[in-house]
C-alpha cells in the first residue's frame, strides 16, 4: 500500500499479537499487495499536570478520567472521602502546628465538614455528598503514625512512578488515595504509648499485638530480594524481639554483584559473603533487640537432621522467601505436616504474589496449580550490566 510509505508516523490500533489496525482514513488508497516491513516508532505525548494548589481544591479535574484513582474496588467512594479527610488534617496542623492525634478527632471532623460546605458553594471545587465520619476520624486518629509496612508499600508505588517517568509508561494523574482501615481492629484495645520505638504501631493495634509481635518464633526461608525486605520488616516491627521470641533464616546462596540492584541490604563489599548471615547481621544493626540466628542449610529432604521434628514443632509461622516452585513445594509440605500456617510470595520484575496459608481455613500451596517455570528466572542470570 504505496501511500503509507515514507511518510509521518500512523497511529495503530493493536488487534492481536500479530496484527494491527491503522488509525487513518485508508479509502482513496491503493490495494494492499502483499507483506512488507513495519517499524514500531514510539511517539512523545506530552503530559500536562494541575498545580498542587489547583488539583487540592479540585483533583477529579486534575485526574485523566474525570475521578479520583480507586485502588480496591470495595470502597468505591473512599478516594474522594480521603482527600476531604486529608484536607483537613492539613487545615488542623496549619492552625495547630502539629499534626492530630486521637483526642482531636472531632475538631478534625468538624474541619471537614466546614471545608466540604464551603466546596459545595465554590463552583469548581470539590466536594462529596455527605462527610463519612468514621473515615474522617480515623485518618485524624493515626495522622501521626507512620509503620513499616505501610511505607514500604508506598515506597513501591513512588519506585514504579519514577520508572515511568523515564517515558515508557503513564504516570499516575494525580492523586492516589489508599488506607488500610480494615487492619484495624475491632472494638476498644489498650493503646497507651509504651515510650518506644513501636509507639505507633501500639497506637494503631494496641499493645497486646504488639507483644504477640515480639514473642514470634518464625522460620524464613530464603534471604534474597524478599527475604531482605522481610527481615527488615521484621526488625523495624519487632518481630521476635522480644523475650522467647526469635526469626531463623536460611539460604546457602552467597551474594553476587548481580544481586546488588534488588536485594538492598546488600553492598559491594559484601559481595561472596552469605546471604543469610549478612542479612541477619544488618536487620541486628537496624534493632539490636532482634533474636535472629542465621543458617546457610538448603531447605529439603536431605537436611532434616538440621530443620527437624524439634525445630519445626517449636515455631508459630513460617515464611517463603524462596525462588523456585520446588522448594516452595517442600515447605509447604512441611507446614501442612506440622499443620503451621505459612506466607507464601514471590515475585517476577514488577509483578508480585502473595499467600496467607492457615491450617484447616486456607487451601495450602500445592492445593493450587503454578505454571510450570519455562526457563531460567531472570533474577539468577549472570549477564551483567543488562
Amino acid at each position: 500500500m504505496n501511500e503509507i510509505n515514507n511518510r509521518e508516523p500512523i497511529q495503530i490500533e493493536v488487534t492481536g499479537p500479530f496484527a494491527f489496525k491503522l488509525k487513518l482514513d485508508t479509502t482513496n488508497f491503493g490495494a494492499y499487495q502483499r507483506q512488507g516491513i513495519v517499524e514500531n516508532v514510539k511517539v512523545p505525548k506530552p503530559v500536562s499536570f494541575h498545580s498542587l494548589a489547583q488539583s487540592i481544591s479540585n483533583p477529579v479535574a486534575s485526574s485523566k478520567d474525570g475521578m479520583l484513582e480507586t485502588p480496591d474496588w470495595r470502597y468505591f467512594g473512599r478516594s474522594e472521602q480521603l482527600h476531604i479527610a486529608f484536607r483537613a488534617v492539613h487545615a488542623f496542623r496549619s492552625k495547630h502546628g502539629r499534626y492530630p492525634e486521637f483526642a482531636d478527632q472531632d475538631e478534625v471532623l468538624s474541619m471537614a465538614k466546614e471545608i466540604n460546605e464551603k466546596c459545595k458553594a465554590t463552583e469548581g471545587d470539590f466536594s462529596v455528598e455527605e462527610i463519612d465520619e468514621d473515615v474522617v476520624k480515623k485518618t485524624a486518629a493515626f495522622a501521626t503514625c507512620s509503620i513499616s509496612g505501610q511505607a514500604a508499600f508506598f515506597g513501591g508505588i513512588i519506585a514504579q512512578e519514577i520508572v515511568k517517568f523515564t517515558g515508557k509508561y503513564m504516570p499516575l494523574k494525580q492523586w492516589l488515595h489508599y488506607d488500610i482501615f480494615e487492619s484495624l481492629p475491632e472494638g476498644e484495645v489498650d493503646r497507651t504509648p509504651m515510650n518506644c520505638r513501636y509507639d505507633d504501631q501500639i497506637k494503631m493495634y494496641g499493645r497486646e499485638v504488639q507483644e504477640k509481635l515480639m514473642k514470634v518464633k518464625t522460620f524464613m526461608v530464603g534471604a534474597g530480594a524478599l527475604g531482605c525486605e522481610y527481615i527488615k520488616a521484621f526488625a523495624l516491627m519487632g518481630l521476635g524481639c522480644g523475650e522467647g521470641g526469635h526469626v531463623s533464616v536460611t539460604d546457602n546462596d552467597n551474594i553476587e554483584v548481580s544481586n546488588l540492584n534488588r536485594q538492598f541490604l546488600f553492598r559491594q563489599n559484601n559481595v561472596g559473603k552469605s546471604k543469610s548471615e549478612t542479612a541477619c547481621r544488618i536487620a541486628k544493626g537496624m534493632n539490636n533487640a532482634l533474636n535472629v540466628k542465621d543458617y546457610m542449610t538448603r531447605v529439603g529432604a536431605d537436611t532434616e537432621a538440621v530443620f527437624n521434628d524439634p525445630f519445626w514443632e517449636n515455631l508459630d509461622f513460617i515464611v517463603n522467601a524462596v525462588d523456585n516452585i520446588h522448594a516452595r513445594l517442600y515447605v509447604d509440605q512441611r507446614c501442612v505436616w506440622y499443620e503451621k500456617p505459612l506466607l507464601e510470595s514471590g515475585t517476577l520484575g514488577t509483578k508480585a504474589n502473595q499467600q496467607m496459608i492457615v491450617p484447616h481455613k486456607t487451601q495450602c500451596y500445592g492445593d493450587s496449580q503454578d505454571p510450570p517455570e519455562e526457563s531460567i528466572p531472570m533474577c539468577t542470570l549472570r549477564n551483567f550490566p543488562n
